[in-house]
């Protein structure tokens, strides 16, 4: 199919690496790789077939996060990964990133991480006729306590992202494990950011069930819910969704991937759609699930029998759930 022009609301900075830029740099800096070509590497860093759980998705991050060696490399993969998207006919992408998952290896300054992905994508939108924002990402998982090493706290990121409200970030983020960190734990942080005007946006109900949902929404004041396709599973969560007009941004291949749902078949997208949920379909980390937007787009096309006027619809969706409204399609 044509890819129409589309809106990416669910784009990971680190997962969207171009395997060629990962060899590039770490060749430049000495940093060891099992290959440095870049057709095998890809096939390293892409997951081809479902694995027993997120923490299985995530094996490549290991490699990639060897190339986030100073601000100059995080300004070039900002770049590219804008041009990516606009090469693949995105209009609108918001690209979220863990600063300090990407600062931390190399022991880049957390300011260097932001001003570089700024510096690469002001670079990108100044060349091409696309609009990128930037959403920061709390890892739920990796904080001073588990990490025992210098690490900002989930209160010191959304104080980054304020500052930095005024160059491009548009919203707050919640990642990383959900079993055993409850959004409700990151309450001070998502009152900072809503206080300041940014939106909010949190993982749930991927690698935990609807109940994760729902404390998304009423704890954090999430107006949309990264995957949440568990929600299924409990009609008064997916109701609560719907009433709300919380907006669900699924990536139908990265779910199989990782097993949030059980197959391609299963996917609740058709289902959410049909009862007036906001669904929308996003790529999640291009890279590591080998897929572009356009393909997720073909994809619900073909296995979901979604209509023209129906993929338009959910378009609408991210049009409309996006932190800085692009104009209109």
């Amino acid at each position: 199919m044509t890819a129409p022009q589309g809106i990416d609301l669910h784009r990971h900075l680190e997962g969207a690496v171009r395997p060629a830029t990962v060899a590039d740099i770490c060749r430049a800096h000495r940093i060891e790789l099992p290959t440095y070509d870049p057709d095998e590497l890809a096939e390293l860093l892409t997951v081809r077939k479902p694995v027993a759980d997120l923490a299985g998705f995530l094996v490549p991050f290991r490699t990639i996060k060897l190339c986030f060696v100073n601000k100059e490399a995080v300004a070039r993969i900002a770049y590219e990964a804008v041009e990516d998207a606009f090469a693949d006919n995105v209009q609108y992408v918001e690209l979220r990133f863990s600063p300090e998952f990407m600062a931390f290896y190399h022991k880049v300054p957390l300011t260097d991480v932001m001003d570089g992905i700024v510096q690469g994508v002001d670079l990108a939108v100044g060349r091409m006729p696309v609009t990128a924002k930037l959403v920061v990402s709390i890892s739920r998982d990796l904080n001073p306590d588990t990490m025992q090493m210098p690490w900002p706290s989930p209160v010191e990121l959304a104080r980054l992202a304020v500052e930095y409200a005024d160059r491009g970030v548009v919203g707050l983020d919640l990642a990383g494990k959900e079993n055993g960190y409850p959004p409700a734990l990151f309450a001070e942080p998502f009152r900072i950011a809503r206080d300041a005007g940014l939106g909010i946006t949190v993982h749930a109900g991927e690698d935990a069930g609807p109940e994760s949902v729902r404390e998304a929404v009423e704890h954090l004041g999430a107006t949309r819910i990264g995957h949440g396709v568990r929600i299924v599973s409990d009609p008064e969560v997916v109701a609560l969704v719907r009433d709300l007009g919380v907006t669900l941004e699924t990536c139908p291949t990265s779910n199989v991937l990782t097993r949030a749902v059980e197959s391609l078949a299963a996917h609740p997208v058709r289902t959410l759609f049909d009862i007036g949920v906001r669904v929308t379909v996003n790529s999640d980390d291009p890279t590591v699930c080998g897929i572009k937007l356009s393909d997720e787009y073909a994809l619900v096309v073909r296995e979901f029998g979604f209509t023209p006027d129906e993929l338009r619809t959910l378009i609408r969706n991210a049009e409309e759930a996006a932190f800085a409204l692009p104009h209109s399609l």
